[in-house]
């Protein structure tokens, strides 16, 4: 079922693995793996400490156990002051495995376990399709508890990476965030771009060669938001590919740099927006 699934929704595509040690925990949320990454400052706090504002992280196809996204998500805890909750999207069905060593990879890649006892073998990349009927009710267990958990006044801000990019978008529509930004976003339609309206903030990072987003659907996109009247910014960057701003090959410095200015990008939009 999954030799027709595009590269980056297929946790089988190895990818290059950025150094550093990733902080935050992963708990259950409704039965959802969720990694949590705090700041600093509020390490050991308690998870239902009342504060105003929470990013809500939603990853690529590779999901929560990718280095590159928890590291991510770190960042952004210590850039923004506030808590980054990364719920696994995908119910166990698409992810690397857990407890990856990056060390035992010595090109600095992952691929996907060839361990045919592991439950989820059968169900390498998204061979069970995830579509919204799957995914939105995920998410609104998790919109669900962070209300519980910080209060119904905290403003959520969203943060998405192709397959999460969308679901970023559908959950500004529902009217359930106001903020957001996308990174090489796929698999979107214009119906959901659509019901974006006044109020909404969307920044897009985009990369410069990507069969998913091209640039004309890119440029669509733009549109339609500007008839909409949604306060947005698109960026793109040259030699980059997609994926670049989560699994980008950081030896590259055309990937490095728009990495980095997409991460910036993104704290900067929030610090402004959110």
């Amino acid at each position: 079922m999954t030799e027709h699934l595009h590269p980056c929704c297929d946790p089988s595509t190895p990818s290059a693995i950025w150094e550093g040690t990733p902080s935050g925990e992963v708990i259950e949320i409704s039965g959802i793996e969720t990694y949590i990454a705090k700041p600093p400052a509020l390490k050991g706090s308690s998870p239902t400490l009342k504060v105003d504002k929470v990013i809500l992280f939603l990853t690529e196809g590779h999901g929560i156990y990718l280095p590159n996204a928890q590291l991510l998500a770190d960042s952004f805890a210590s850039h923004l002051n506030c808590d980054i909750i990364m719920p696994d999207e995908f119910a166990g069905q698409a992810r690397l495995p857990k407890n990856i060593e990056p060390s035992l990879y010595p090109h600095k890649v992952i691929p996907w376990t060839e361990d045919k006892n592991d439950p989820n073998y059968d169900l390498r990349g998204l061979a069970v399709p995830h579509e919204p009927e799957v995914t939105d009710p995920i998410l609104e267990k998790i919109v669900s508890w962070i209300h519980e958990s910080y209060g119904q006044g905290v403003k959520i801000g969203g943060v998405g990476y192709c397959f999460g990019g969308r679901y970023v978008m559908r959950l500004m529509g529902a009217g359930v965030i106001d903020v957001g930004v996308v990174n090489h976003p796929s698999f979107f339609n214009m119906d959901e771009v659509g019901k974006l309206g006044r109020g909404k903030r969307l920044a897009i990072f985009a990369a410069e060669r990507d069969d998913i987003l091209p640039a004309e659907e890119r440029r669509g996109t733009e549109d339609v938001l500007t008839r909409t009247g949604v306060t947005w910014t698109s960026t793109v960057f040259s030699g980059t590919e997609h994926g670049f701003s989560v699994r980008g090959d950081l030896s590259i410095k055309e990937m490095r740099l728009a990495k980095e200015y997409a991460f910036r990008g993104a704290v900067q939009w929030f610090s402004d927006w959110l």
